[in-house]
């Protein structure tokens, strides 16, 4: 646990801590709401608590109101107006309010933001943040606008990448996206013909409409496909979304790059031209294709391997039984 963690948990004794103020200053300027209650607390107020997290930083927060604000739910960004000297009541930091952040920031690493109960494995999220710190400043800004609906990125990071196919359990389509995402690096990071962010941000984002295609049904415990899906397509959603996001929030991103982006989403090879889809034109086209493919079928192929080599079980999308050479 971190030392601002520690701390934060700590608040509970605050005569102990030379200076309140400047915990503040080392806390971050913005939280994830994990969770917030209102509950009645005289005739005219009701009192809000509510846990807010950050990698660095969770915190109990309570404030009080006469009208709460709707806006505020499970998985919003927030920031923390503070009601002076920060000060505990059992166990809650009394603060002024939360603020919700309407527009998206391009400064914010949004996978600081991801509650452990979207992703489990922390190992993942620290590799998705380190690759988002690489997209350089209008792909983050991107990035960002086109996940700043909270419901929207927790599908992205919970959901599967297919129902019967690869990546198909729990947070498969974002394992999915980061195997695709270091493959393309490794391979793209030894041409200079390629350009690694626009090629790193495909990646992230080539599959992302699958949040809207798959659907968790409780009543049976699985995911289902969507009419969305059923009719559009995941490349289609994600499209929208991007196009969306740009024209939204202002994001101002060079034409080239936004072309080569959507350029290698989109391209597909030996496509049919009435179709109305390009071939592959540029490298990270090419990359992003190929890498795709990869993850897929090893994902496959290493569920459905023999242990001790050989042949394995059958899966319709390999094509027959996989084979590994034995030892």
């Amino acid at each position: 646990m971190s030392d601002v963690r520690q701390t934060v948990f700590s608040l509970g004794h605050l005569s102990q801590l030379p200076r309140p103020d400047h915990l503040i200053d080392r806390l971050p300027p913005v939280f994830r709401v994990q969770s917030i209650d209102r509950l009645p607390f005289d005739a005219r107020n009701l009192i809000n608590v509510a846990v807010v997290f950050h990698e660095r930083a969770v915190l109990r927060v309570e404030w009080l109101c006469r009208h709460p604000d709707s806006r505020l739910t499970a998985g919003s960004l927030v920031s923390i107006r503070w009601l002076g000297r920060p000060t505990s009541t059992l166990g809650a930091i009394r603060i002024a309010r939360l603020v919700k952040l309407e527009r998206p920031e391009a400064s914010l690493n949004p996978f600081d933001t991801v509650p452990h109960a979207w992703v489990r494995d922390r190992k993942l999220v620290a590799r998705a943040g380190r690759f988002w710190e690489g997209l350089g400043r209008p792909l983050q800004h991107l990035f960002n606008a086109v996940f700043w609906d909270p419901k929207r990125f927790q599908r992205y990071l919970e959901g599967p990448s297919s129902l019967q196919g690869h990546h198909n359990g729990r947070n498969g389509n974002f394992r999915h996206a980061l195997e695709v995402a270091e493959r393309a690096r490794t391979l793209g990071c030894h041409h200079a013909e390629v350009h690694l962010p626009v090629l790193i941000a495909a990646s992230l984002l080539h599959d992302a409409g699958k949040a809207e295609e798959y659907q968790f049904n409780p009543m049976r415990g699985r995911y289902e496909m969507t009419e969305r899906g059923a009719l559009l397509g995941h490349k289609h959603t994600v499209l929208e979304w991007i196009a969306a996001a740009r024209a939204q929030h202002r994001v101002i991103i060079p034409e080239a790059h936004y072309l080569a982006l959507l350029h290698a989403i989109t391209a597909a090879k030996g496509a049919p031209d009435w179709l109305g889809l390009r071939e592959p034109l540029s490298l990270d086209a090419h990359i992003l294709s190929t890498v795709d493919r990869l993850s897929g079928q090893a994902d496959l192929v290493s569920r459905h391997a023999a242990r001790d080599g050989g042949f394995g079980a059958y899966h319709r999308h390999l094509g027959g039984r996989p084979y590994v050479v034995r030892e």
